[in-house]
């Protein structure tokens, strides 16, 4: 929203900073404050640093341009920046600069909207950082033949008898 009206007001981007800083709460000026001149005048630095006080990652960036409605009385031309915004985000967050970084994070994406939710579950720990096509299918790949080899190990019961699977 800061850039968008900076921009409409035509401010500057060398002084985004300095603008933005007035809007702050005092805690998070104090933050910014405590870093080094290039890091603290530099606005996309600042932003970054608001992204992590605020816990804004790729992933909620991702979750908030999948799951965002248009607001009742809002345009049509808002919800296309906003949703833009958050694409961008997205894809800068995860570092897609080249389309076939950004066609791999999409069809990635897209496999995990398939993926089962005792699979999601088990990767929940590195789940919203697999943001790599060749990586998870990796992953989805060696989990599926572990499950299947556990499965066909384990003995099975056949009108009251206990027989091992054989492949």
């Amino acid at each position: 929203m800061f850039e968008r009206l900076a921009k409409q007001a035509e401010i500057l981007e060398n002084t985004w900073v300095t603008h933005l800083l007035g809007l702050l709460p005092y805690d998070v000026v104090q933050l910014i404050a405590r870093e080094p001149d290039e890091i603290a005048d530099d606005y996309n630095e600042v932003k970054k640093i608001l992204f992590k006080r605020y816990k804004l990652t790729p992933e909620k960036f991702r979750q908030k341009f999948f799951m965002h409605n248009k607001n009742l009385g809002s345009t049509w031309k808002n919800f296309a920046y906003e949703l833009r915004n958050f694409f961008n985000e997205w894809v800068n967050g995860v570092k897609a600069d080249s389309f076939e970084k950004l066609s791999d994070l999409i069809i990635t994406d897209q496999i995990k909207r398939k993926v089962s939710q005792a699979v999601k579950d088990h990767f929940i720990d590195e789940w919203s950082k697999l943001n790599s096509l060749d990586d998870l299918v990796e992953k989805l790949d060696d989990y599926d033949t572990l499950r299947s080899n556990v499965r066909n190990k384990q003995p099975r019961k056949e009108n009251g008898i206990t027989s091992s699977r054989t492949p």
